[in-house]
């Protein structure tokens, strides 16, 4: 065999081969593995059960917190608690972007519905903070 037609065979092969990774890729694009499927759903269960929950009840201990020191202005409790919304929102977020997050209608869940989600707890959470504060001060 020559030099050119071993060439144009290889070439060839390399086609063949670059054609089958795209129809790969394709393909495991377009179907995910069950295995992908069920770790995504458990993620978007423990992250919905996070935001909904857990991360609720730890804001509620905060606040109790905050409202019972009597030192300074500042103290652990609102250290925690502005971590805690922090992760709150960027649960949410992570749950809608990568984990098919949804409504309570169970409509897929947007962007927007993350800025109403982000706005609401935005307001209740500085809303609770100032009256724990304010307990605090007052001795309440």
């Amino acid at each position: 065999m020559s030099k050119k037609h071993s060439r144009r065979l290889v070439s060839h092969n390399e086609k063949i081969t670059a054609g089958n990774h795209k129809e790969a890729e394709k393909i495991s694009q377009e179907e995910p593995n069950c295995e992908d499927q069920h770790n995504a759903s458990s993620t978007g269960c423990l992250l919905r059960i996070f935001w909904m929950l857990v991360g609720n009840v730890v804001l509620t201990f905060c606040v109790l917190g905050i409202a019972q020191h009597r030192g300074s202005i500042l103290s652990i409790a609102d250290a925690c608690f502005c971590v805690i919304v922090g992760f709150l929102l960027a649960t949410r977020y992570f749950d809608i972007r990568h984990c098919g997050g949804t409504t309570t209608d169970g409509e897929p869940a947007t962007l927007v519905h993350w800025r109403h989600y982000a706005m609401i707890l935005g307001v209740v959470s500085m809303v609770l903070w100032i009256g724990a504060h304010i307990a605090a001060y007052y001795g309440t």
